[in-house]
């Protein structure tokens, strides 16, 4: 996800294009920031507080007062989780959940997007790896 260190921050479907051949294409970088390396292993990213959308939203970006010092890699890794739930699914995550209060509360309480009910076209293993991605801690999500 991060082969160019930018962190998107606002990683929905409605922010990747197809282009001719066929390739996904990123757009609207506007909540998007450098991720720069300093000093061995840690990390600076500058973001907007505010995700540009609660259902794509990493937890840690909905419950934090300081994003400063986040894990900014892992932010993408839980909104392409999302995006990815909902290619194989059609349906946007929290689609069970109209409220954007409703799904702001099952954040706190530590509840992610679930695999929608009956739905044969997301196979085991790809909601295997969806939930990694949906990891509630950062730290545990794949990179």
């Amino acid at each position: 996800v991060h082969s160019v260190p930018v962190m998107h921050g606002d990683l929905t479907g409605a922010n990747i294009l197809i282009d001719k051949g066929g390739n996904a294409r990123l757009i609207d970088f506007g909540l998007s920031c450098f991720i720069r390396p300093l000093l061995s292993q840690s990390h600076l990213a500058i973001t907007s507080v505010h995700p540009g959308a609660i259902r794509y939203a990493a937890p840690e970006l909905v419950t934090s007062d300081d994003v400063c010092d986040l894990p900014m890699e892992k932010v993408d890794v839980y909104s392409f989780g999302c995006v990815m739930l909902q290619i194989l699914s059609g349906r946007p995550p929290w689609s069970e959940i109209k409220s954007d209060y409703r799904i702001t509360t099952s954040i706190f309480q530590g509840h992610g997007p679930q695999r929608p009910n009956g739905d044969p076209s997301i196979i085991d293993s790809d909601w295997n790896f969806i939930q990694k991605c949906l990891r509630h801690e950062p730290d545990l999500r794949p990179s």
